[in-house]
């Protein structure tokens, strides 16, 4: 009885492990401009677009005073983000396994461990095979998830710049990965995939009804991804710093740098703000209830 299932079990990974990381479709993609949304133009277009519907919605909803009913759109919209981003986590785990077994880019370094390449792509790397097919994927999502802001402004809640800066930077940072071929992206897709399957699980679980967890939960665990984050940037620059050749597409990395520092800032300012409101909350509820019970 357990033969058997450990067969299927085996076959079954075996079947994943083609469809997301030996197909031909897969193995052997290329990052060039004739990939779409490929060329510089694409994004700054699409963010042109997305500021101009930003302010055309907000303009158009100014004399509504209630929000718009939108039906099962939020949950679809949640759960489609969580479904790509499983399957994006688990495609860019089976393409970086299948790299290092095939040991195609180590040897080329001659890396002392494959934590090294997940790190820290040698020079000279080009964005084409299997952990850049899941990188442009994960790229052509950003432009899903702009319809967030949509949503947002639909069920007429307040419109912060975190939220919009937000949105547009990881667009160009993104397309920066792969124009680049910018190391630590593997890491980045991995620990964001894996933010994104449970934040989002939150929010799909909120629109459908079911308010189990706490509302500082996308919150608490945007602070973990960002001290993730942080502690790999020290590991990175610790490698491109101690190696001989150094990391590719460091360029890249500073301007990916930079846009989470910003963000970071924006962040920490809004979850004070917000940390500070609910403290001012409860001691107005505890002061009441104090009030009245002397009456």
């Amino acid at each position: 009885m357990r033969d058997p299932t450990w067969r299927w079990i085996a076959e079954t990974r075996g079947s994943v492990r083609y469809l997301l990381a030996e197909q031909p479709m897969v193995a052997h993609f290329r990052w060039d401009h004739h990939a779409w949304g490929s060329t510089w133009l694409f994004p700054l277009v699409a963010i042109a677009s997305y500021l101009l519907l930003i302010l055309l919605l907000k303009i158009l909803l100014i004399p509504r005073k209630r929000p718009l009913p939108l039906g099962p759109i939020p949950a679809i919209h949640n759960l489609c983000v969580v479904v790509a981003s499983a399957a994006i986590f688990v495609g860019c785990w089976e393409a970086t396994a299948v790299e290092i077994r095939e040991t195609r880019w180590i040897r080329s370094r001659k890396f002392k461990n494959a934590v090294e390449w997940v790190m820290c792509f040698p020079l000279g790397t080009r964005p084409s095979g299997r952990v850049f097919f899941w990188s442009y994927i994960f790229y052509l999502t950003k432009y899903h998830q702009l319809f967030d802001t949509v949503i947002w402004i639909l069920r007429k809640k307040p419109l912060t710049f975190l939220h919009v800066f937000h949105h547009i930077a990881v667009v160009f940072v993104c397309y920066a990965w792969l124009e680049f071929s910018q190391s630590l992206q593997i890491v980045a897709i991995l620990a964001t995939t894996l933010l994104y399957v449970v934040v989002y699980s939150y929010f799909l679980c909120r629109s459908i009804g079911w308010g189990c967890w706490s509302s500082l939960l996308p919150a608490n665990c945007q602070m973990v991804h960002l001290a993730f984050t942080l502690l790999a940037y020290v590991a990175l620059l610790a490698l491109h710093f101690t190696t001989t050749e150094g990391c590719n597409g460091m360029g890249a990395w500073l301007f990916d740098a930079l846009s989470n520092a910003t963000f970071l800032l924006l962040f920490l300012n809004f979850y004070l703000k917000r940390y500070q409101g609910r403290s001012n909350t409860i001691k107005s509820l505890y002061s009441q209830q104090k009030n009245t019970k002397h009456l």
